[in-house]
């Protein structure tokens, strides 16, 4: 029964909620943009300053705890007895377009030279310049910040398939520590910190996505860098991530993101066939050592003393904290479409996947345009932005949007690829926006059993949303600036609440299958492989017998059937 007949209640409450909360923010941000981005950016610097310690040691905890449940026995453990829903290149392909977007193309074209500024190049070789900027750019798009989606993802999807509790949302997965409490008052809370930090957070991937879009038109076909295409660009992406997400996940999500993986490869392959082939492939192994040789030091990096003027703080910990604030969408994203895939392969494919994708872009296109700079040989580190290249507007003007296309055009045949990277990253933001609006739907809706869809009325309303912050902003020239900081700070209680979400799942794990052996919960799914299909009220064997619904009596049917001693129960 889908939710087209099936009516489910919404959590008006928080909606409304969040909207206005968001809607003040806007107004003020509008009236008085300096004095607003002012006070948001002194509590963001609080937080990264005296508290990013915090995010630290945390997101290490997330990524050696994710290393136990897989290794663990529970590894084994599937998301439902059904087999998995959708293929594994379509899957991995929704994880990659939903948790990346656009911001995976934008930032590989331009974080290398972020880093050789802030990592003061004036001081190294161009080799360990080369070797650093990209091999931290291994690390903070890489396993301890897809470790963090992969963690949230499990409690969700255990509590919705495994147990089979209707809701797919934040606030359930803390059930095993709040209690009943979820639903009341505390619940509706949570709920409003899950929507105004969605709603406010998306609004910064327009901020950097639509004018990286407008200045590749201007680049393509000469239309002016203004208010009109922008606006005109963002009723394209709406309209269209409204059409993906009212489809569902199986005809339109997943059919995007097929097509935006083909189209990275083709944008990525373009990169190390036509760019500095030998550079790419030689730095790209030589980063990703340095990183792998190095990753404890720049896992526990604080710099205490202030000697690289703030470093990780401005990085390191900035990253943390903004992948913990858009994480709740992934988490619930991933959960959704993750029925029938054991705990294991959920967190290593979110952590292997989400690190491969890493490499591919940042190797091919970071490293091309770090290798415009380092290999030319009248390139003085003395003069940064007076030696006639493509970083002069960068490092004069700080135009990240003329880097990038600056970046794309050094390559032969580089209109071609500028069109490709344009329609690439149209596509990476629809899915982006498309999974956002589908997950907030879900996770705005009370009691959604196995098998259902949010309403398509609600996926429409959080697609209108998640555009209208931003068009406003737009419109009104307002810095995005704040939201930047309001992502970092709604980031401190998501970072509780997955403390919760994990603390109850391992309760559960050990209620359902603490006394249980390894070899026991592969023997209980071996055993079942035919049966996967089954509804989740029937019985093991397929036969007209009592409800065998709980993980008990299930183990029971189980052990018996294989040692052959199972006897028919009337």
């Amino acid at each position: 029964m889908t939710t087209e007949t099936k009516k489910y209640k919404m959590d008006y409450v928080a909606i409304a909620v969040s909207v206005a909360i968001l809607a003040v923010l806007v107004f003020l941000t509008i009236w008085d943009s300096q004095g607003v981005v002012t006070g948001l950016l002194s509590v963001r610097d609080v937080l990264i300053y005296n508290f990013g310690v915090y995010f630290i040691v945390f997101t290490a905890a997330i990524l050696f705890y994710n290393i136990y449940l897989a290794a663990s026995k529970y590894g084994n453990i599937r998301m439902g007895r059904t087999k998995p829903e959708y293929g594994t290149f379509g899957w991995v392909a929704m994880i990659f377009c939903a948790a990346m977007g656009c911001t995976i193309l934008f930032w590989s074209a331009i974080e290398w030279a972020y880093y050789t500024v802030w990592l003061n190049p004036f001081g190294m070789t161009p080799e360990e310049t080369a070797k650093i900027s990209v091999a931290y750019s291994f690390f903070h798009w890489g396993f301890p910040a897809w470790s963090i989606y992969a963690a949230g993802v499990i409690p969700i999807a255990y509590r919705y398939y495994v147990r089979r509790k209707p809701g797919l949302t934040l606030q359930n997965a803390c059930e095993g520590v709040l209690g009943k409490s979820v639903y009341g008052p505390l619940g509706t809370v949570i709920s409003i910190i899950f929507v105004f930090g969605v709603l406010g957070g998306y609004a910064i991937s327009y901020g950097s996505g639509i004018p990286m879009l407008n200045n590749i038109v201007h680049n393509l076909v000469g239309t002016p860098e203004n208010l009109l295409v922008d606006f005109l660009i963002i009723i394209a992406v709406t309209a269209l991530f409204m059409w993906s997400a009212c489809s569902g996940i199986a005809r339109g999500i997943q059919v995007l993101s097929k097509l935006c993986v083909w189209l990275c490869f083709v944008i990525c392959g373009a990169f190390l066939i036509l760019g500095h082939t030998g550079f790419e492939i030689n730095n790209t192994v030589q980063s990703f050592g340095w990183m792998l040789s190095n990753f404890f030091d720049m896992l526990c990096y604080t710099d205490p003393t202030g000697a690289s003027g703030g470093f990780p703080q401005e990085w390191t910990v900035f990253y943390w904290a903004w992948w913990l604030g858009l994480a709740p969408v992934m988490w619930i994203f991933i959960a959704k479409c993750s029925a029938g895939r054991s705990i294991r392969s959920i967190i290593l494919t979110v952590i292997f996947s989400g690190m491969a994708s890493t490499v591919l872009f940042f190797g091919t296109i970071s490293n091309h345009g770090l290798g415009e700079i380092l290999l030319n040989a009248g390139f003085d580190w003395s003069n940064l932005g007076g030696n006639g290249t493509m970083l002069d507007t960068f490092y004069n003007e700080f135009n990240e949007f003329g880097l990038i296309s600056a970046v794309i055009q050094t390559l032969p045949l580089g209109k071609c690829v500028l069109a490709i990277w344009f329609v690439t990253a149209f596509f990476l933001f629809v899915t982006t926006m498309d999974s956002a609006s589908y997950t907030m739907a879900a996770s705005c809706t009370k009691g959604l059993a196995v098998g259902d869809d949010p309403s398509r009325r609600y996926r429409v309303l959080f697609a209108f949303l998640l555009s209208v912050t931003p068009l406003c902003l737009l419109v009104a020239s307002s810095p995005l600036t704040g939201f930047k900081a309001v992502l970092i700070i709604t980031s401190v209680p998501i970072s509780l609440l997955i403390i919760f979400c994990l603390i109850s799942c391992q309760k559960w794990l050990r209620e359902d299958y603490g006394s249980w052996t390894a070899e026991d919960i592969k023997r209980f799914y071996a055993v079942y492989e035919d049966s996967l299909s089954l509804p989740d009220d029937a019985s093991p064997a397929g036969v007209e017998t009592p409800l065998y619904s709980t993980v008990a009596g299930l183990r029971k049917r189980v052990v018996k059937k294989a040692e052959g001693t199972e006897e028919t129960e009337e």
